[in-house]
């Protein structure tokens, strides 16, 4: 009878064992929330200006221009006479290719103007498709250069612009945890 009741204590404790004590170690899989920078890209519209569009051409024409030559001594006129006085004049053909009207502003450099001349300086106003020739003379050109310098319009561009946010996403992590050998039996 001893033995039997030692016997059953033996298997209560071995049962209790099995069944309450963890000591089987197994691996699970949880869903875990974490935070990420994520890239995108935006279109953004922005102004700009931008030169108007022309095509120029250059070159130089001769040309001729009367001069009054009076010679007067002792209050007696010796020679009165009307010459042609041969000059050189700087052209600029400028034509507006662009799709609205606008000024074209010439600069002469390289040679002195003609007496007379107000300045190096010429604005042309040029309506679509329209061309004008700025000019400058002079007594001789030899070498010269110009520049143009056209209006400005605005247009509207795009561009892609790079931003960040902060996202939350998910994924996969495998944890540990201890069961009774019961449980492990019954459910891995």
């Amino acid at each position: 009878m001893k033995v039997g009741i030692v016997i059953g204590i033996v298997i209560a404790v071995l049962a209790l064992v099995v069944c309450l004590v963890p000591l089987k170690e197994v691996a699970y899989a949880v869903t875990v929330d974490y935070e990420d920078t994520e890239t995108y890209y935006v279109t953004e519209n922005y102004t700009e200006d931008v030169p108007l569009t022309f095509e120029a051409n250059d070159y130089v024409r001769e040309d001729s221009i009367e001069q009054h030559n009076r010679i007067v001594i002792g209050g007696v006129v010796i020679q009165d006479e009307v010459v042609e006085v041969p000059i050189e004049v700087a052209c600029v053909k400028v034509k507006n290719t662009d799709d609205i009207a606008g000024n074209f502003t010439i600069s002469f450099s390289g040679f002195d103007p003609m007496l007379g001349e107000p300045s190096l300086t010429t604005t042309l106003s040029l309506d679509i498709g329209e061309q004008k020739i700025a000019e400058c003379p002079a007594e001789s050109i030899s070498t010269w250069s110009y520049q143009v310098n056209p209006s400005t319009k605005q247009v509207e561009l795009q561009r892609q612009v790079e931003k960040q946010r902060t996202v939350t996403k998910q994924r996969q992590e495998t944890r540990y945890k201890k069961v009774t050998v019961l449980d492990y039996l019954l459910h891995y």
